[in-house]
């Protein structure tokens, strides 16, 4: 496939880009602000179990995508480059594959009522059908993104997200976690109707199509988000479980504000992604190096200054995003700056490598081995220094994981850069 014909040329990168970070800065500013205003809006243990019940929700929502959404954007537009006419049979079987894992999301959710404490039980059942709107959301971001298309993913975003908000008024006229959360599952929910009706349309516009080939390589990312979960997002629940509802809440507040700042990261990377899984499907690999030196050392940066600012100005960010659990969100705070930039460059890693069929193996042992590194300290830390021990062991579990795919990444580079001048080196040979 020629250049022209691509939707991933160079020069709609800094677009796509720019609708990316929208994207992300609506959902996060949408997640982050609605967390404020619960947390200033209830009580402390009421604020507490809410906070777990959204926090449940976003495990079961990654749980239940197993990798979909991070296929959709790296093994879609490789093979769609390689194979054009596959597109409708590709896009369908896909669309097919989300379905399944919105009821997978929806049961996951049910089913993590027994792991929660008492208090947070009711909250995270109703919680059950955003879980699955969220995922659907999620598919057609990714399915949109996949063919070059990032504008349309932010609106129908932004319908969920601003559902959710449906839960404020409820909080502040009941003062109910319960009802809080069936406010904000509700609104979420029918939020979620036009990226519903999106995967429908792809669904039916591919006869024939099948979730297995999109599916079967989704599996080792799947495997790779269940550990990423155990690795970070797993550990409101480990810290409910040693130290009690409130160190739960206070782990949950500190993880979101610390994906604050990890958003504008995540934009670059999630939006370069789909061009450099492109550039490599379409064989042209010095294209591919040069995008990922470049994103390299603009996610560097932007995590350095992030994590700077979330250590310098992390008691007054606590207090306007934490609420009634400032002061110990602001205590843990600082290990999870220190890994920010880190964590920042990894993303480009992590992206590239998911998207090779050689390489999705050694990711998930990566983020596997970070997982328990995490689990194991957290457990350990816990009972001593509550929820800042489990953000530290947290930070550790993230940084060994970054690191080893950071040094895999090092290693593919160097092998498509001699590949080029070998060929480089063949053509001028065979010219002479």
């Amino acid at each position: 496939m020629s250049a022209r014909r691509s939707p991933f040329g160079a020069e709609r990168l800094v677009r796509a880009t720019a609708w990316r970070f929208t994207f992300l800065a609506l959902q996060g500013g949408a997640s982050v602000v609605l967390f404020a205003v619960l947390g200033h809006a209830l009580p402390t243990r009421v604020f507490a179990a809410t906070a777990v019940a959204q926090g449940v929700l976003v495990i079961a929502q990654v749980i239940g995508d197993f990798g979909l959404a991070q296929a959709a954007v790296t093994v879609l537009p490789s093979r769609i480059a390689a194979d054009p006419g596959s597109a409708p049979r590709l896009l369908a079987g896909a669309s097919q594959a989300y379905l399944g894992a919105a009821a997978a999301a929806l049961l996951l959710t049910l089913a993590s009522v027994a792991l929660v404490p008492g208090a947070a039980q009711l909250p995270v059942a109703v919680c059950a059908p955003a879980a699955a709107a969220t995922v659907l959301v999620g598919g057609a971001d990714g399915l949109l993104r996949s063919q070059g298309e990032f504008r349309r993913p932010v609106w129908l975003m932004a319908a969920s997200e601003a559902g959710g908000f449906a839960g404020i008024p409820v909080a502040l006229a009941t003062h109910s976690a319960l009802w809080t959360c069936v406010g904000i599952s509700a609104g979420t929910t029918l939020g979620a109707a036009g990226a519903v009706a999106e995967l429908i349309r792809l669904h039916s516009g591919g006869p024939g199509g099948t979730a297995r080939p999109f599916a079967r390589a989704a599996v080792p990312i799947g495997l790779a988000q269940v550990f990423i979960v155990l690795g970070s997002r797993v550990d409101t629940l480990l810290a409910g479980a040693i130290s009690g509802l409130v160190a739960a809440g206070t782990f949950e507040g500190a993880w979101r504000t610390y994906q604050l700042a990890q958003y504008a990261v995540g934009a670059l990377a999630t939006a370069a992604a789909p061009f450099v899984a492109d550039a490599l499907g379409s064989g042209q690999p010095e294209a591919a190096v040069r995008l990922m030196r470049q994103l390299l050392g603009r996610l560097l940066f932007v995590g350095i200054v992030a994590g700077v600012v979330l250590y310098v100005a992390r008691r007054p960010i606590a207090d306007v995003l934490a609420g009634s659990l400032a002061g110990p969100v602001a205590r843990g705070l600082p290990a999870l700056a220190a890994v920010s930039p880190i964590t920042a460059a990894g993303l480009v890693a992590f992206y590239t490598l998911i998207g090779r069929d050689g390489e999705r193996r050694y990711v998930l042992g990566c983020i596997a081995l970070g997982a328990v590194v995490n689990l194991a300290l957290a457990a350990a830390l816990a009972p001593s220094m509550h929820a800042r021990g489990v953000l530290i062991g947290c930070a550790i579990g993230l940084a060994a994981t970054n690191l080893l795919l950071l040094a895999r990444l090092g290693l593919m580079v160097r092998t498509l850069r001699q590949s080029t001048l070998n060929r480089s080196a063949a053509s001028v040979s065979g010219s002479a």
